[in-house]
């Protein structure tokens, strides 16, 4: 398996090259100007970035997170979440990086090989950054009306958190 991940890499761009080179692209020419686009598109999309990661930084550091699992916590009762969860939850539609780090935060409070480490691995997992993704799919393309993709969004968010806590709970209790 690790000759075949290897090799496979090396493949794909000798096969991308050698389609180009047969219909007559210049292949070095295409792959500066992808790269020159590439870095454009950044700098455009910094700015939406670097706000989620701010708007992040605030709310950990303003015990935002605490405060939300106080006031949270009947509702996650009724749905069997625990409540070290929530910031995962809050989070994971933000950023995916600081999913990760709350998820490396919530593990030495709840435990490894518990279930609610499981659940939250499976959270994490099971959905998406949400307003990350939009950030720099909307902002690069300067749309402004999201509001039917940003209520289906949280609505498959949800959708994946309580799946992941119910089938969490069934085959791992």
């Amino acid at each position: 398996m690790d000759f075949f991940s290897n090799i496979l890499i090396p493949i794909i761009i000798l096969i991308i090259i050698a389609y180009g080179k047969y219909k007559g692209i210049d292949i070095y020419d295409s792959f500066i100007r992808g790269a020159f686009d590439g870095i454009k598109t950044t700098y455009k999309i910094s700015p939406y970035i670097l706000g989620i990661f701010l708007a992040i930084g605030i709310f950990k550091v303003g015990y935002g997170i605490e405060i939300l699992e106080y006031i949270f916590s009947p509702i996650l009762k009724i749905f069997s979440i625990p409540k070290e969860l929530l910031s995962l939850i809050i989070i994971k539609p933000l950023s995916g990086s600081g999913t990760l780090a709350i998820y490396k935060d919530i593990i030495p409070r709840v435990g490894i090989d518990t279930l609610k480490e499981k659940m939250g691995a499976t959270i994490v997992g099971s959905s998406e950054t949400i307003f990350y993704t939009m950030a720099i799919y909307y902002g690069n393309l300067k749309i402004k009306n999201i509001r039917h993709t940003l209520v289906c969004a949280l609505i498959s968010h949800m959708a994946g958190v309580l799946a992941s806590v119910f089938i969490c709970n069934i085959l791992f209790s």
